[in-house]
C-alpha cells in the first residue's frame, strides 16, 4: 500500500472490501464525542425508497419470525483524527432509515449525495480469550444483515435518554456482555484501532481489541444464555497467531463479512505490526 498505517491516524486508505477511514490506538480518554442535532439530508424519492423498504423488510421478518425493531441509532455526523485524540461527532437516526439507505440502497450516495445515507456507528471487536483465541460469531438468520456470514461481536451504538452520553465504549462492553455473557469485571483493558467503512453498506465501523478473562469452554457454556445468544448460531474461534490469522482469512474469506476482515488485519496491525499487515494484505491480495 502507498501509505504505512501505523504512521498516520487519519486519511482513507482502500483495503479490499472495507475502506480504512482512521488507523491508530485510542483510549476512552482519547476518544471525543459530541453531539450534534445535524439531521440526515432527505428529499422525496430516498424517503420514499425507506419506507417501500420498510414496508417489505417487515413483511419478509413476519413470515420467516425474525424480530426488526424501529430503534434510534447514532449517526456519525462528522469525524476528525491525529495520532493522539478522535473526535466523533454524533446525531439521531432510525433502523428504519438505515436499512432503507445504507442497508440496502447504498448506492443512493451516488445519485443524491453521501448525506443522504443513515451512517448509523457501529462499533465491532476482536475479542481475546483467555487461552488465546480471538472470538468471532455466526451470524443467525434473525440478523438483518450478513445472515450467516462470520462477523465479530458488535453492535450499533444508540442515544441513551437525551442522547448526550453516547458511548461507543460502553456499547461494545454491552454488546460483548449481551451476546457471550461475558461479565464487565471478565474484561481487561479496551482500545479503538481504528475507523473503517464496509465497502457494500458504507456503514462506519470502530474496531476494538479487548482481552476477556474467559477461556473458550466456558464461554461456549455461559453464551447460551446471554441475552442475545439468538444472534450467533455458534462460535468461530481464530487462533491469535500472525501465521493462522492469515490462514484462516485466506480458508474463509467469502465467509466473512468486510467488518470481520477488518477486525482481524487491524488487530494484526496493533499486536504484531505494520510490517505483517503489509505483508499480510500483499499475501493475501496473491492468493484470494
Amino acid at each position: 500500500m502507498a501509505q504505512d498505517p501505523s504512521q498516520s491516524a487519519g486519511g482513507t486508505r482502500d483495503c479490499g472490501a472495507f475502506l480504512l477511514d482512521v488507523v491508530g490506538c485510542y483510549h476512552r480518554q482519547n476518544v471525543q464525542v459530541q453531539w450534534c442535532d445535524l439531521q440526515r439530508l432527505t428529499n422525496p424519492q430516498v424517503e420514499q425508497i425507506i419506507e417501500d423498504t420498510w414496508a417489505s423488510q417487515t413483511r419478509q421478518a413476519a413470515q420467516t419470525g425474525r424480530l426488526i425493531f424501529n430503534g434510534r441509532l447514532c449517526r456519525l455526523v462528522e469525524y476528525s483524527a491525529d495520532n493522539e485524540r478522535m473526535t466523533l461527532k454524533l446525531g439521531a437516526v432510525s433502523f428504519k432509515e438505515f436499512l432503507g439507505t445504507n442497508g440496502t440502497h447504498a448506492n443512493l450516495r451516488y445519485l443524491h449525495g453521501p448525506d443522504v445515507l443513515a451512517d448509523p456507528l457501529g462499533v465491532s471487536a476482536a475479542v481475546i480469550t483467555r487461552d488465546d483465541f480471538i472470538l468471532l460469531g455466526r451470524r443467525s438468520r434473525h440478523v438483518a444483515l450478513y445472515a450467516g456470514r462470520i462477523h465479530p461481536i458488535g453492535g450499533i451504538v444508540e442515544p441513551p435518554g437525551d442522547a448526550q452520553g453516547a458511548d461507543p465504549f460502553q456499547t461494545l462492553i454491552s454488546e460483548v456482555t449481551e451476546e457471550t455473557g461475558i461479565r464487565g469485571d471478565q474484561t481487561g483493558l479496551l482500545c479503538c484501532l481504528g475507523l473503517v467503512r464496509d465497502k457494500h453498506t458504507v456503514q462506519p465501523e470502530l474496531i476494538f481489541d479487548l482481552e476477556v478473562t474467559c477461556d473458550m469452554p466456558s464461554i461456549r457454556a455461559q453464551s447460551a444464555s446471554a441475552r442475545d445468544a439468538q444472534e450467533h448460531t455458534g462460535w468461530v474461534p481464530v487462533r491469535n497467531h500472525p501465521a493462522a490469522v492469515v490462514t484462516f482469512i485466506e480458508h474463509h474469506f467469502n465467509d466473512l463479512t468486510p467488518v470481520a476482515l477488518a477486525t482481524l488485519l487491524l488487530h494484526g496491525l496493533y499486536r504484531w505490526g505494520s510490517g505483517w499487515f503489509a505483508a499480510a494484505r500483499g499475501y493475501l491480495r496473491s492468493v484470494i
